[in-house]
């Protein structure tokens, strides 16, 4: 089989930058023990491709432990050029509650051609 027509490629140097990345990871855990408890645990993740070439990921986690013995965790994590997290914690003796948050945010810088 011969193929004449390639005009539909296009050609790109070896100085041009064709990959780039970023990771948004999200973890979640939620638990309690005892005859009335109750555990909520929500993750979210997403990423997009921007137009100028770079690229961002964000993640949100929530947990919440009620009950005896609660515990709420969230772990996050990115990978990019810029990485901003932010997890969290808080038992509320009163309420006997535990509530954990987390958010992450990476972005990958538009590369120029060097």
């Amino acid at each position: 089989m011969q193929i004449v027509d390639l005009s539909y490629l296009g050609n790109t140097s070896e100085n041009d930058l064709i990959l780039g990345s970023v990771r948004a990871t999200v973890a979640a855990n939620a638990s309690a023990t005892g005859s009335s408890t109750t555990t909520y645990a929500l993750t979210d993740t997403f990423a997009k491709q921007l137009r100028n070439g770079g690229a961002v990921a964000i993640g949100t986690g929530v947990a919440i432990a009620s009950g005896n013995n609660p515990t709420a965790s969230v772990a996050v994590a990115g990978e990019g050029d810029l990485v901003i997290d932010i997890d969290g914690s808080k038992y509320l003796v009163s309420k006997n509650t535990a509530i954990a948050l987390g958010i992450v945010i990476a972005i990958d810088y538009p590369h120029t051609k060097g």
